[in-house]
Formats: structure tokens, sequence, C-alpha cells
């Protein structure tokens, strides 16, 4: 199973966005995906994070 990691050196540089668009490349060419955000700051318990917003776009 191969694992791409998609990192950046700041916020809002579209690493979010990319992802959900490699997310969504693989499910359409009929890959099994997973995504996992391993840690995120600056989100309130009640806000959605990186990982809905990446569900949502994909």
């Amino acid at each position: 199973m191969p694992v791409l990691v998609i990192t950046g050196t700041g916020t809002e540089v579209g690493k979010t966005v990319t992802t959900a668009a490699v997310a969504a490349a693989a499910l359409a060419a009929g890959r099994s995906v997973a995504v996992l955000k391993a840690a995120q700051t600056g989100v309130r318990p009640d806000e959605p994070g990186d990982a809905e917003e990446v569900v949502r776009l994909a």
C-alpha cells in the first residue's frame, strides 16, 4: 500500500485542498483512500477541522 505525505511550511498554503484533490483523484481511479491529520492546532472542539474539510471537498 503506497503512502503519500503532503506537507507545507506554513498555514493557508493549500495543503488541505491539495490533499482533497489527490484523495478525489485516487477514489475516482478506484483506489482505497485514508486521510490522517496527525495534529491540528487552533480549532475548538466544536469546530470542524481539516480532516472534515478534506471529506467535504473530496
